[in-house]
């Protein structure tokens, strides 16, 4: 499985679904479910965090906890998988964020992506689940 964005923004910005993306995440780092993040995902989850005027050193704490991460791997974005995601915004009408969400999980050999956007449930390669 590879886990969207969203579950992590969903904690660190303290959203309605916090508490549940949080639960989630921790068997993560512990090592009881293992997950795949991109490295394109990751620097979302920056780049959003900065833009909300997070503290430098809470997306420090992010980053060091992804690393200490029993349970995830993290996937790098390739040129090819660029390429592939226009597919991805052709026949399902995703966003680019999403494409690329999408080509690295299939990429990686997911066969979930963990995720609160329903614009995933229209994909039919891959199986969008909740926490």
């Amino acid at each position: 499985m590879l886990v969207d964005a969203n579950i992590f923004l969903e904690f660190l910005l303290n959203q309605e679904r916090a508490k549940e993306a949080v639960i989630f995440l921790n068997k993560i780092l512990i090592g009881n479910i293992s997950a795949y993040i991109s490295s394109f995902t990751i620097d979302s989850i920056i780049l959003t965090l900065y833009r909300n005027k997070i503290k430098i050193e809470d997306m420090r704490i992010f980053l060091k906890k992804l690393l200490r991460s029993k349970g995830f791997d993290i996937y790098q974005l390739t040129m090819k998988d660029r390429f592939l995601a226009f597919h991805h915004l052709e026949e399902y009408g995703l966003d680019y964020e999403d494409a690329i969400t999408l080509q690295c999980a299939l990429s990686a050999g997911c066969k979930e992506i963990v995720s609160f956007d329903s614009d995933f449930d229209k994909v039919k390669e891959i199986k969008r689940i909740e926490p």
